[in-house]
């Protein structure tokens, strides 16, 4: 994990995991394991932990190494990369961007596929309430994205904000934007 990869790292981490048959370290909890094998399941976890840590970049070990459980690693790294308001803003910009280079279409499909199961990824949840949430960032990407590039430093600071804005929310905030014309402070 770079910090860039997280749709290759995590579809490779699970499928490793899949074929070890321990597919479980990373959706369950030890409270989750029955009393009769948790020692032992706790003990292949931490060691499942240390491959784990090998598989993320070093600058990146700040964020995991407090995390002693492959449930709780990959619970950070999914929270972290998957969730990430600037992830699906560029992944949002990827796609609106997308042109097709020298006719040569197989990585022109190749490149629009991978944005797309990358946005894909961010909508998953259990839950809808948060499915809904997560489309209504989405579309709030797809808003800052259009915007004009004088209005640049607005878009940067919603970005930066840890607090996100539901599209009515933006929307509302756009509108009390001055206008870069009529700012009377911009030199002519």
């Amino acid at each position: 994990l770079n910090g860039k990869n997280y749709l290759d790292w995590s579809t490779s981490v699970e499928m490793w995991f899949l074929g070890q048959g321990l597919y479980d370290h990373l959706t369950k909890r030890a409270s989750e394991i029955d009393k009769e094998v948790r020692d032992e399941w706790q003990r292949a976890n931490y060691q499942l932990v240390s491959l784990l840590w090998q598989s993320i970049e070093p600058r990146l070990m700040v964020h995991f190494r407090p995390y002693k459980t492959c449930y709780d690693i990959w619970k950070k790294a999914r929270n972290f990369y998957a969730n990430d308001i600037q992830r699906i803003y560029e992944s949002v910009h990827g796609l609106t961007t997308l042109r097709m280079v020298d006719n040569d279409l197989p990585t022109y499909l190749n490149r629009a596929q991978s944005t797309i199961d990358e946005l894909k990824l961010m909508l998953v949840s259990d839950d809808p309430q948060q499915i809904l949430n997560k489309l209504d960032n989405m579309f709030m990407e797809f808003i800052l994205q259009g915007l004009h590039k004088d209005y640049g430093s607005v878009r940067d600071q919603i970005l930066i904000n840890p607090v996100i804005p539901i599209v009515k929310e933006l929307i509302d905030r756009l509108i009390r934007v001055p206008s870069p014309e009529a700012d009377p402070h911009t030199e002519s």
